[in-house]
């Protein structure tokens, strides 16, 4: 398996603050509450897994802390300020859900090339090597259209690699990956945390680290 050096951590002005708060959140579908009176702090270096059965409200936890579901109650801080409105918020979270988000007319590069043009966050590497972490440069020239859906998931992962964000929200960002790129996105989640980011990731799915798991059940948040 592929494996690759650590980022350097950010200086302690950058990322010291960069915490997420998170006081007596609740979260609705329609008229179904799926949880009420979350609470937690994310501080830089943690990693935060959103767990529960299939129904119990893990996308739609995730999604509303990303800022694109507003909560029924409660509030949401990144860096001591509400993130509604935030432009600093949205530029330092790294959001990759259900939905790729990646165009089926252009390749891999030239996704990545739109999306970087689009991007408040700073480039950190050249988009190949962003698409070599998740083992993606030999596809990188196929229309998005024509991969499979573990390609594509590389390809919208590779984001990650790309961006300079503190905070990153993963909606269930192992489906579709085979056992060789989930270890080779475990790896960049390490670096990540190594680097004192913040990762938060909704999924059933068991996966390894080597830093400390928060688990959090939404199936007993009611």
């Amino acid at each position: 398996m592929q494996r690759f050096h650590r980022q350097q951590p950010a200086s302690p002005a950058t990322r010291s603050d960069a915490r997420l708060e998170v006081r007596g959140l609740a979260v609705e579908r329609g008229a179904r509450a799926l949880v009420s009176g979350l609470g937690f702090d994310a501080a830089p270096g943690a990693l935060i897994q959103l767990g529960g059965a299939n129904g119990s409200g893990k996308t739609s936890v995730i999604r509303t802390l990303a800022g694109l579901v507003a909560p029924a109650a409660g509030s949401i801080h990144w860096r001591g300020e509400p993130i509604g409105g935030s432009a600093r918020f949205h530029a330092e979270l790294a959001f990759v859900g259900h939905s790729s988000g990646l165009c089926g007319e252009l390749d891999a590069r030239e996704n990545l090339a739109f999306q970087r043009a689009l991007a408040r966050a700073p480039a950190r590497c050249s988009i190949d090597e962003a698409l070599a972490r998740l083992d993606a440069r030999r596809f990188a020239a196929r229309p998005v259209r024509q991969l499979s859906a573990g390609q594509r998931q590389r390809v919208a992962l590779a984001r990650l690699a790309l961006f300079d964000c503190p905070l990153w929200m993963l909606d269930e960002p192992f489906t579709a990956l085979d056992a060789s790129t989930r270890g080779l996105l475990e790896s960049l989640i390490d670096a990540h945390l190594d680097a004192a980011g913040t990762v938060i990731i909704a999924t059933h799915q068991h996966f390894d680290s080597r830093h400390a798991l928060t688990l959090l059940d939404l199936g007993s948040v009611r």
